[in-house]
Formats: C-alpha cells, sequence, structure tokens
C-alpha cells in the first residue's frame, strides 16, 4: 500500500475524461499516457460513463473520433499501450527498468476475455506487469474440480516465474495479482472438507496453500472492466455509507460499526449512518445515494437479505449515483456475480467497483469486523488486503471463502494522504468537446422540436453529470409536447436522483419495456408511497422477487379492489415462481383467501 500511494503521488492527473468508442481508439489513448500526465478514459456506455463523470467532475469531458482500424495483433497492441504509458517503446518491464522502478504488482488476463480492456489500463495504471494466460477457468454455477484449481495456480506460479522477477513470498517485489477474466467464483482446493472455497483467495497462493500474494479479480465486459480500473485509479475515496443490520450483542456486536461515526472526521472522512430496518433502507435511498466507500452489514443467502427487522429482496438494495468501493458482510453474496438478479449481481450492475464479499457460507468471523477494516485502510493498506485475515490473526486466514473483486492495489485513505497535482484539460485535434455537442444538440432541439432530437440533448447533457439541466429540457420536451419513449429513456435517471417524481412518473409512463433498473427507481422512488399510481407498481412488479413488492402494495390492492384481485395477480405471479419467492406468495395467498 505504502509502495503504491508514493507511486501515484508521482503521476500527475490531467483535469478531464476522455470518452472512446472502440477497442483501438481506447488502446491508443492509453498508449498517449506518461509519467507526466494521464485521464480517465471510458467506453461510451450508460450508466457507467456518467456515474463516473458525476463523481471525477472534470473540467472537460472530450470524445474522440475513431482511429478507424482494425487490431492485427491485440496481445502486442495491449503491450505497447502499457509500455508507453512508462516511456517505454517496447516492453513494461524495460520501461520500469529504465526508470529504476520495480513493478507493483502483476496483472493477469486471456486475449480471448473482453476484460483485457481493464487489464491495460490496471497494468498501465499501476505499473504493473501484463501476462496472459489461458481463458477456460469456468463460469456461473460452476466450481472448478481440485485438478482444475491446481493446474490454475500451476499455470500462474510457471508465468511468474518466467517473469524473472521475485514473487514467492510476501514483501518482496509482487505482492499484487489482479486477474481480468472470467472464471468460477468458487473451487475446490486441497482441503476437501472445506470446500468450495473463493477463487480470489486460491490465487496467490502455492499448492500448499501458502500465500505469497493478495489477489483482486475483474471481469465483465470491455467497457465495465475499463470503469472498474478508471473508478479504481482515479476517484477520491472520502465519502462513506454505512448501514448495520447487526444487534448491539454478543459476537454481533464486534462486528457492529462502533465509534467509527466518531473517529471517520479526524481523518477528513464524511459518513452517512443508516439505521438496519428495512424502512430505514428505503427513506435513505429514494433519489439514490452517492457514496465512496459503502459499508453493509447484513445476513443471507444469494437471493435475499436480511434487515434489523425483516427480509428484503436483493432488489431493494441501494441505487448508486456515484460510484462506490462495497464491503459487504454477508453469506452467499457472490456465489454467482455474474447473473444479474443476485445479490452480488445487482450491486455489481448498479456501479460497485471494488467488492469484498463471500461466495459461499463463510461464518462471521471470516470477515475483518468494520473497525478492524478501516483501522487498516487508513493505514493505506490496500482496500481489498485489509478485508483479509493474515497468517496468525485468525483460522480464516487460510484459503477460504471471501471474494475480492476489484483492484487489490487500491487505498482508501484518509483524505489528501495520496495528493497528486492536477493539470488543466488538454484538447487535441481527435477530440471533441461534449460540452459543444450538448451545446448543439440542445440548440437543435429547440429550433426542431422532437423525441429524437430532445432525446440526444439530454443523453448528451446527462455525460456531463448535469443533472438540473437534463430536468430543464425535460421540462422543455413537454411544453413543446415533444416527449417520448426516447426522451423519456434519456431524462429517467436524472428525474429519479432529482426526485422530480411527477416528471419522474410521467416519463415512466411512456416506456414501453422498462429496463430493470428502471423499475428498480421506479419502486425506490414511489413504491412506499400511499399517493403512488397502484397500477403503474402492480404492472412493475419485478422478478424474480414479486412478493416483496407485492407486500408494499398488497393492502392498497386489497382495500381498493378486493381480495379477490390480490389472489389473480398471486395466481399470475405463481405460474413461473420459484423457491423462496413461490412460497411466500403461496402463504400470501393464503392470508387473502386460499
Amino acid at each position: 500500500g505504502s509502495r503504491s500511494a508514493q507511486l501515484q503521488r508521482r503521476l500527475p492527473i490531467v483535469n478531464q475524461v476522455v470518452i472512446v468508442p472502440d477497442e483501438a481508439t481506447y488502446l491508443d489513448e492509453i498508449s498517449r499516457w506518461s509519467t507526466l500526465a494521464r485521464w480517465p478514459v471510458l467506453f461510451d456506455r450508460e450508466p457507467f460513463a456518467s456515474q463516473f463523470i458525476r463523481r471525477f467532475a472534470p473540467e472537460q469531458v472530450w470524445k474522440r473520433k475513431s482511429i478507424g482500424r482494425n487490431i492485427k495483433n491485440k496481445q502486442e497492441a495491449m503491450e505497447l499501450a502499457v509500455a508507453r504509458a512508462w516511456d517505454g517503446e517496447s516492453s513494461i518491464e524495460l520501461a520500469l527498468t529504465d526508470l529504476k522502478l520495480p513493478p507493483t504488482g502483476i496483472v493477469f488476463t486471456a486475449i480471448d476475455d473482453p476484460a483485457r480492456l481493464g487489464a491495460v489500463a490496471l497494468a498501465a495504471g499501476r505499473g504493473q506487469l501484463l501476462k496472459f494466460m489461458s481463458s477456460d477457468w469456468g463460469s456461473g454455477q460452476e466450481i472448478l474440480s481440485l485438478a482444475q484449481t491446481e493446474k490454475l495456480i500451476q499455470e500462474i506460479d510457471g508465468i511468474l516465474k518466467s517473469s524473472g522477477v521475485k514473487y514467492a513470498d510476501l514483501g518482496d517485489t509482487i505482492d499484487a495479482i489482479t486477474i481480468c477474466q472470467t472464471m468460477a467464483s468458487r473451487v475446490d482446493f486441497i482441503r476437501p472438507n472445506d470446500n468450495p472455497i473463493a477463487v480470489s483467495d486460491v490465487i496467490g497462493r502455492d499448492t500448499t496453500g501458502k500465500r505469497f500474494a493478495w489477489a483482486g479479480w475483474v471481469f465483465g465486459s470491455g467497457a465495465k472492466s475499463t470503469y472498474i480500473a478508471m473508478c479504481s485509479l482515479f476517484l477520491p475515496r472520502d465519502q462513506y455509507w454505512f448501514c448495520n443490520t447487526y444487534q448491539d450483542s454478543g459476537v454481533w456486536a464486534k462486528y457492529g460499526l462502533g465509534p467509527i461515526e466518531q473517529t471517520l472526521p479526524n481523518f477528513g472522512i464524511e459518513s452517512v449512518v443508516v439505521d438496519g430496518t428495512l424502512t430505514a433502507l428505503k427513506d435513505a435511498e429514494v433519489g439514490g445515494i452517492s457514496t465512496d466507500v459503502t459499508y453493509f452489514t447484513t445476513k443471507g443467502n444469494p437471493d435475499f437479505l436480511d434487515m434489523a427487522d425483516e427480509r428484503t429482496a436483493p432488489t431493494w438494495l441501494p441505487i448508486l449515483n456515484t460510484p462506490s468501493a462495497l464491503y459487504f458482510l454477508h453469506s452467499w453474496s457472490l456465489k454467482n456475480p455474474s447473473v444479474h438478479s443476485t445479490v452480488g449481481g445487482i450491486w455489481l450492475s448498479r456501479g460497485v467497483y471494488a467488492y469484498v464479499g463471500a461466495s459461499h457460507e463463510p461464518m462471521l468471523t471470516a470477515f475483518v469486523p468494520p473497525t478492524e477494516m478501516l483501522r487498516k485502510t487508513m493505514s493505506l493498506i490496500p482496500f481489498l488486503v485489509a478485508a483479509r485475515w493474515a497468517e496468525g490473526e485468525s483460522m480464516s486466514a487460510k484459503a477460504w471463502r471471501l471474494n475480492t473483486i476489484g483492484d487489490p492495489l487500491m487505498l482508501c485513505p484518509p483524505k489528501n494522504a495520496v495528493l497528486r497535482k492536477i493539470l488543466p484539460a488538454e484538447k487535441h485535434a481527435e477530440y471533441q468537446s461534449v460540452s459543444s455537442l450538448a451545446q448543439d444538440a440542445m440548440r437543435g432541439a429547440i429550433e426542431s422540436p422532437s423525441d429524437e432530437t430532445f432525446s440526444i440533448a439530454i443523453n448528451t447533457v446527462k455525460l456531463l453529470g448535469r443533472d438540473a439541466m437534463c430536468g430543464e429540457l425535460w421540462l422543455a420536451a413537454t411544453k413543446s409536447d415533444s416527449t417520448g419513449q426516447l426522451t423519456a429513456r434519456a431524462a429517467l435517471p436524472s428525474l429519479f436522483r432529482l426526485q422530480n417524481i411527477d416528471a419522474f412518473l410521467w416519463a415512466f409512463s411512456l416506456l414501453n419495456q422498462p429496463t430493470r433498473l428502471e423499475q428498480d427507481m421506479l419502486w425506490q422512488l414511489v413504491g412506499t408511497r400511499r399517493d403512488a399510481p397502484l397500477q403503474l407498481l402492480v404492472d412493475n412488479v419485478r422478478k424474480p422477487y414479486e412478493f416483496d413488492d407485492l407486500m408494499i402494495i398488497v393492502d392498497r390492492i386489497a382495500t381498493t379492489r378486493g381480495s379477490a384481485a390480490v389472489k389473480a395477480i398471486i395466481d399470475d405471479k405463481l405460474s413461473k415462481a420459484v423457491g423462496r419467492n413461490k412460497r411466500n406468495l403461496q402463504r400470501l395467498r393464503k392470508e387473502y383467501g386460499g
């Protein structure tokens, strides 16, 4: 952590964000980084681009034109981009040698995996080696067999040996490993009676289980993996949000918040603490939450979480208005994080870019208590590393069941502990100013008002992070009778964050097929309000957790339409319900007449 902080202090940041359209242009833009200047580079994908920009608040946002060529040799292009970011022309190894800098870690990826783009950013951003490995390491619900796990460890070890860099012990050159590719989240290892365990706690160990490095895992699309990397490299982390559902007694008390709220200001950290009840959570998340780091303690499975007072579906987890790192004390959330309907999948889809969570039942003591976690991170221990027990600290220091997603070198330090020089934005011929594009789009919408022209204007302004202006454009569109599905979809996130309920409901009503996130915004903004349009909520009860939404409005349905209407709705949902949702719907039906 100290090495990582020291290196980051030496690298000035240009106060701009560059949005790119494709991989070739992305690699070319990264290759423009140097030891004298670097800046965030993102793909033009929502909601991640505007989510990042709202927190980074750059002086300029540029869109770069495509360089218009295919990549002949992807590996060579990736390696060259990383080398040039460190003033080299051939390899990162030679570039770091010329600068007399040892690598801070190593990043592995597969040439055919989309997360390779995040690997480039993390290697270039941190001064790490970039290495390539095979890609057949499972996915989804799979559990890697013991033989496959040993093969994975041996392949990583072979590549590390061939690098010529010391890595075999903690405290030598390579203590951080990042894996950027799709993998099974759980594996079998050398202790079959304890299996399965987390893939990211096996990586960084030898076949005997001895740890020699700390690992982070990145997966997903090129746009998502790049977002994860850029958040880790460029965003501040001095706003915290806490929700603790544990009782203040027994072993649970140790995993509460203690004096956190009083001590964090000493480190320049602002914090919000939310009571652990479901009611308090629903009140706090109206319009979304803005936080750099989230601590959340709860219990549950991949498909539910227990608040202090009652159980709920993961769809009621907060919508993040800005990117966040997450420390989530909960069993099973990362069992299958690529499935968007699970607890972990929902967190990741909403903009979490660093995540500590369990892939299997770990027992509470597998987690580092939040107060100890903060003590470590405020001492410049990287976030993902601080969340693991070191040898001799706990029985859970062995390979166990917590997965660590993200950049293992990312710090959550005291405010201003890693100050970096900020340089003014730089205009290049290949850049288009998004501010200028927004002005042109707004002018076009006023001169030729239509659903399409206003949607272009709103989307462009939204990319700049200007929600209030998006709200004004929506109002102008309604006054000119130009609202439609395109404009509604463009404006909806801003109207949600602005908590403009009337405008939001009108926009939502124009959508033919709302996305999962759009439905989440509807429920979190107005779902608990007695004056919310009842039929709109009935029509947008969310799969696969219909019970948890119906419970909020079932009394309103029964009062206004009768028990028969309740049973009809439940019967419709029961036809495809499974698991906990099915059992609860069956119970609810009995309450309303069998």
